[in-house]
């Protein structure tokens, strides 16, 4: 598995953690990323959204799929100015801009890794 499949990879484990995480046990979810407990059901689409989502990378991965990793790049970036932006509007607290970062960076290995695999 080349590098830029790896990350791939990686990120599709986590997107489907996450979803999982939403899905099965949202409250202890929240409050472990120091955030409020959810209301009603909308957290729970959220992590089937996010389940579903993991499995496109995952798939992608495994059939090494470059145009979606290319496009992951710029859905993953635009997480950490979507998150920005909630915050600037005071939409959300910051604590919400984690997500962005690490969205960022999940983005920043695998547009390093495709440079470095050209």
């Amino acid at each position: 598995m080349d590098t830029p499949t790896l990350s791939i990879y990686i990120w599709g484990i986590y997107v489907v953690l996450i979803g999982v995480l939403l899905l099965f046990i949202p409250n202890k979810t929240m409050i472990l990323f120091g955030h409020e407990k959810p209301k009603d059901h909308w957290i729970r689409v959220v992590g089937i959204m996010a389940l579903s989502l993991g499995y496109f990378y995952l798939n992608s991965a495994q059939n090494e799929v470059y145009s979606f990793y290319w496009a992951s790049i710029y859905a993953r970036t635009f997480g950490l100015i979507g998150f920005s932006g909630l915050v600037a509007f005071k939409l959300a607290k910051p604590k919400i801009i984690l997500f962005g970062l690490i969205d960022a960076m999940g983005a920043a290995w695998t547009l390093l890794a495709l440079v470095e695999l050209r």
